[in-house]
């Protein structure tokens, strides 16, 4: 066969050679195209400070983990770096439970994924203007003189409760009673709560029911609910069950978180808890009642209204104790010494009871991409 012509068929050979090549680089998979989930912070609630760690100035940053769906929905969370208080690591999980995400995702299809972030919780002092609360002040002596009760109410508020340094209980205590003779219902409930503890005064039961009783008929639903249990249980009145649930139940009606709780805790000593009662109970968590945890915790542990669940008691059996409840933290230690609890609820459990560290278990916390 002449050259030319072996060249050729090389050349056809070497053509169809590199043909094959580019066909099967082209069939060939492309690597695998994955992008991570991304928070829309737009649809999470803000989160809520809750009022008992408020008022013991708690503060710090929790570091979560947390699992999103494939839908976007966040199923599972963990803390792995504690605040120091369980109370703000609980409610970093309860926010981030109410976050919707968009997903990882694939070679384009969604994926579960775990993700970590970190809540700070801290807050600001705002210093008062000295100025502007000695004209407050001045403004509102006038007017109480004049007969305002809402302006003697300010200024009993102001002497009694100040964090300014002010306080003047014989001056609040003077103010407060002129708005109570007034007839200003918030103030006949404040000076019956300070009289029926003993708070600033000398304790008077028998003048403190009077007051609150003014309150509770002027329609103050807190005052009703505080009339209501007095009546109850005796104390302070001549004991009158069915006539206090009437007042607990008036209050209830006008939308009084107490005392919805509180009839919430008879339907469940009387074992007629349905799902409009866990419906009440939820509201009542979601507006910050620390007894009503307590309540739906009690609820998950016996199957009452919902199907029973230990370790959803458990979780919230924890929260009401964080939260100051003795009863629920009686109750967790119970549960706690049973095995009882999911090792993330167990943790925050040993830090409420103040227990030691448990011994490492195998339980390994997924890798997270940092926030």
């Amino acid at each position: 066969m002449p050259v030319t012509e072996l060249s050729r068929k090389a050349m056809h050979l070497a053509r169809l050679a590199l043909s094959i090549v580019a066909t099967m680089l082209c069939a060939a998979p492309a690597p695998a195209a994955t992008t991570p989930a991304v928070a829309d912070f737009s649809t999470c609630d803000k989160p809520v400070w809750p009022k008992e760690s408020v008022l013991k100035s708690q503060h710090g940053t929790v570091t979560l983990a947390f699992m999103i769906s494939e839908g976007g929905a966040v199923t599972d969370s963990k803390v792995v770096e504690s605040s120091g208080f369980p109370l703000l690591d609980m409610a970093a999980r309860d926010g981030i439970m109410k976050c919707r995400f968009v997903p990882a995702t694939q070679d384009g299809k969604a994926r579960a994924a775990w993700k970590q972030m970190q809540y700070v919780w801290k807050r600001e002092p705002v210093a008062p203007d000295p100025a502007a609360l000695a004209a407050m002040i001045g403004a509102d002596r006038e007017a109480a003189g004049a007969g305002d009760t809402a302006a003697a109410l300010r200024l009993a508020e102001h002497f009694l409760l100040t964090e300014e340094g002010m306080v003047d209980k014989e001056e609040g205590g003077r103010w407060l009673r002129k708005a109570a003779a007034g007839g200003d219902p918030k103030a006949m409930e404040f000076l019956g709560s300070m009289l029926f503890e003993g708070h600033g005064v000398t304790q008077d039961k028998v003048e403190a029911v009077r007051w609150l009783e003014r309150a509770a008929e002027a329609g103050s639903p807190s005052a009703q609910t505080f009339y209501g249990l007095l009546l109850m249980h005796g104390d302070g009145v001549a004991r009158n069950e069915p006539v206090g649930e009437q007042w607990v139940t008036r209050a209830a009606r006008q939308g009084h978180v107490h005392a919805q709780v509180q009839l919430v805790g008879l339907r469940l000593a009387r074992g007629t808890v349905d799902a409009d009662t866990i419906a009440l109970l939820q509201r009542a968590i979601d507006q910050g009642n620390a007894s009503a945890w307590m309540f739906l915790a009690r609820c998950y542990e016996i199957g009452a209204g919902v199907t029973q669940d230990g370790s959803k008691a458990f979780a919230l059996y924890a929260r009401a104790a964080a939260r100051g409840i003795a009863e629920a933290t009686g109750t967790l230690a119970i549960l706690y010494n049973k095995g009882m609890g999911l090792p993330e609820d167990r943790l925050a459990a040993r830090t409420i009871l103040g227990l030691a560290e448990e011994p490492p278990t195998d339980i390994v916390m997924p890798a997270a991409a940092a926030q």
